[in-house]
């Protein structure tokens, strides 16, 4: 493995290493969040959805988001690791940051936090497909 892909992996990863750190720790005060969009679900997954609490959710997802994390930065299948933060940051994004449902004064951040999160899903995404490109390019 070279320095700098460590160095890069590593730089990629420490988001989700603090963010999963901090949905663990926060959890409480993260649950309304996700019992808000609970209620968006359809009927049929809404039970399902409703059997866990959700706080509990909070913190598994803060937990795979860490170990996930951790798993990139040291280069432990740093391909699966990135895979399941990519998938991670589906639900993530949606709920975390719903620009299209905030006021208008708070719509702008919104935006650029849901906007931050896909562009780091993509960069998830070439490390899961096994890079950017072609080596010679």
């Amino acid at each position: 493995m070279s320095v700098l892909k460590f160095i890069a992996r590593s730089a990629l990863a420490a988001t989700f290493i603090n963010g999963g750190i901090g949905e663990f720790r926060n959890a409480e005060h993260m649950a309304p969040a996700v019992d808000g969009a609970k209620e968006k679900l359809p009927a049929s997954v809404r039970s399902l959805a409703d059997s866990a609490d959700s706080a509990s959710l909070v913190k598994l997802d803060g937990a795979v988001m860490t170990a996930a994390g951790a798993a990139l930065a040291l280069g432990i299948k740093p391909r699966c690791a990135a895979a399941v933060l990519a998938a991670q940051m589906i639900p993530v994004t949606i709920v975390g940051h719903p620009f299209w449902e905030a006021e208008p004064e708070a719509r702008q951040g919104q935006q650029i936090h849901f906007f931050k999160n896909l562009s780091l899903a993509g960069g998830l995404l070439c490390i899961a497909l096994g890079g950017a490109g072609k080596k010679n390019q």
